[in-house]
């Protein structure tokens, strides 16, 4: 779902992008995932990228969705896909999509700042320089993928290997890098908690002993607070929303600092609570 990274990773070439009909697939399955995504959210786009080749040494996101938090969901996806892992890319972010907007398990963002004083200016200028957009990006990918990947396979029969073979290549990636900020480090903590949930043991991929204390916080945060969400526990829209807040709070903010996409129209006149 990440839409970064995808971005991050075209070739230098001009990158053609042209409308795609998944019937073309000829999956039954992927297109009755389709209908029903389509009955929560309207104008569903699906687009094939083209000139875009694999990248060695960095994170792969084949597949994303643009304007998921403006009710305008676009599905891209890499030319390159073979058909069955188009069926699993495209399947993975229509699931993500019906997670948005049938179960309401929305976006986390950053609220723009109503600043009362010096040093609130200050401290929000010097956040932007962090990794804030692939952090609570990867909040929500986290607990959405606790979910889809049985969602899939017990509701349309489709198997996510592609995913998972994405997901452990991309999490040896994220442990070769290292920045020193704390969105970074909890982002790598929120990975690893996914590793343990979708694959197994982390210990077999990494150091337990030589990984930093804000990994563990947000490895153990996510933990206490999304660690019972699966396809047969998805969460309420209002608790899965207090779990968020209860998690990022953990970790030392504010939930009047952030707030969910796409935003309700009950919501476009409700000034945030003081906490």
């Amino acid at each position: 779902m990440c839409d970064c990274e995808f971005a991050s990773s075209m070739n230098s070439s001009m990158p053609c992008i042209v409308p795609y009909d998944i019937s073309e697939l000829e999956c039954e399955t992927l297109m009755a995932l389709f209908l029903e995504t389509a009955l929560y959210v309207q104008n569903v786009r699906i687009e094939m990228v083209t000139n875009r080749g694999k990248q060695g040494g960095q994170e792969m996101h084949p597949a994303t969705t643009l304007g998921l938090t403006v009710y305008k969901p676009t599905i891209r996806f890499a030319s390159w896909l073979d058909r069955e892992q188009r069926i699993d890319a495209i399947a993975h972010e229509l699931l993500h999509i019906l997670l948005v907007y049938r179960y309401g398990l929305r976006m986390i963002d950053r609220r723009s700042h109503h600043f009362g004083s010096s040093q609130d200016i200050f401290d929000y200028f010097l956040n932007l320089s962090k990794h804030w957009k692939y952090f609570l990006e990867q909040t929500v990918n986290t607990i959405h993928h606790q979910i889809l990947v049985d969602y899939l396979k017990e509701e349309y029969r489709i198997v996510s290997n592609l995913q998972l073979t994405l997901f452990r290549h991309n999490f040896r990636i994220v442990l070769k890098s290292y920045y020193p900020d704390k969105e970074s480090q909890y982002a790598k903590g929120l990975i690893a908690f996914e590793h343990k949930k979708l694959v197994g043991r982390i210990e077999n991929v990494i150091n337990p002993n030589q990984q930093p204390e804000f990994f563990w916080m947000a490895y153990c945060s996510a933990q206490k607070h999304f660690g019972g969400y699966g396809f047969h526990a998805i969460p309420p829209s209002l608790t899965y929303e207090e779990s968020v807040f209860s998690f990022l709070e953990d970790l030392g903010y504010k939930r009047r600092d952030f707030r969910f996409v796409p935003v309700k129209s009950s919501e476009s006149s409700i000034c945030p609570r003081e906490v």
